[in-house]
């Protein structure tokens, strides 16, 4: 009997010892890896990591891959699929040397999203990434993000060029416009880099009600980064949206990129919230599946009987006064 109660005792502390070694370490990131249970009802996304270095043997090897990716994505369910800022200027090692840009411009138009149209799902949003579109004549360029929708192509200007795409050969202007898109019941918005940081931004499509941003991004350094996945969670809080953000990655002619594919949930009952984020990126193409609760973000704009704690449904008039 006394052997038996030591050994019982025995096993107690092993198990004790077993919990506190599983348990995470005081500020341990409250993060988890992509995917979840998919929702009754929920959009599939899909992130595009690209590596801007990669070295395609032509211009049509470089359009194919694109457009594999895009039908691949048909083929396994996904409803959203975002590519990168700038991915589409891997077009441009197949550029002539004079105004390669507008060269760059007209191939998207005649041959890339003819292809990608072709394969991407009649219900699937595509946002293919962004690049510098040049019109003929014309000294400047705008950051141009092309979103399909209901079969039908779309524009995003990024309305915020950075400090160095403005002194860039052509120097990006920035855009004048920022639609908003209806989908599957609700708002959705695409919103560049910069473009994401940007509080009057993020003011304005409180307004409009959106639950999805598309943040197509490019970054040279983990400042940026941390500028970007900071933003976006914030953003997802203040909107009641998710944030979708994927990251050019890769190195070309000393242009370096580093990134993350995230997704980003409201904090709100009911929403698994914790980030969802890749490790960091530098090089290759990656894929990165996000689970997105479409019904209950259209559900978080009405307030039950017992009202929840939501400040995208707040809109209070003040001042600012200096003292």
């Amino acid at each position: 009997m006394r052997y038996a109660f030591l050994f019982a005792a025995v096993a107690l502390v092993a198990v004790a010892l077993m919990v506190t070694c599983r348990r995470e370490p005081v500020g341990a990131p409250d993060t988890v890896p992509a995917v979840d249970v998919p929702l009754a009802g929920g959009l599939k996304a899909r992130v595009v990591s690209w590596d801007i270095g990669l070295r395609f043997a032509s211009e049509a090897d470089w359009i194919a891959r694109v457009v594999q990716e895009t039908r691949e994505a048909s083929a396994d369910g996904v409803d959203v699929l975002v590519f990168p800022e700038l991915f589409v200027s891997g077009l441009l090692a197949h550029a002539p040397d004079e105004r390669p840009h507008e060269w760059c411009t007209r191939r998207v138009n005649e041959v890339l999203l003819p292809a990608v149209q072709a394969a991407a799902g009649a219900e699937m949003l595509v946002c293919l990434g962004s690049y510098a579109h040049q019109n003929a004549n014309v000294t400047h360029a705008l950051n141009r993000s092309p979103v399909l929708l209901n079969g039908n192509w779309h524009f995003a200007d990024k309305i915020h060029p950075t400090q160095g795409e403005r002194i860039e050969d052509p120097p990006i202007r920035p855009g004048e416009v920022l639609p908003v898109f209806e989908f599957r019941g609700g708002r959705v918005a695409v919103v560049v880099c910069f473009t994401l940081e940007m509080p009057d931004v993020s003011a304005a499509l409180k307004k409009e009600g959106v639950q999805l941003l598309l943040a197509p991004t490019a970054t040279a350094d983990e400042d940026g980064v941390a500028r970007i996945l900071r933003t976006a969670s914030g953003r997802a809080v203040e909107l009641g949206a998710a944030v979708l953000v994927a990251p050019l990655v890769g190195e070309r002619d000393g242009w370096k990129n580093v990134g993350s594919a995230a997704l980003y949930l409201p904090a709100q009952a009911g929403i698994d919230h914790r980030p969802r984020e890749s490790p960091r990126r530098t090089a290759g193409i990656g894929r990165d599946d996000f689970d997105i609760p479409w019904p209950q973000l259209l559900g978080l704009r009405k307030q039950g009987v017992k009202p929840e704690t939501r400040p995208f449904l707040v809109e209070q008039p003040f001042r600012i006064e200096r003292r």
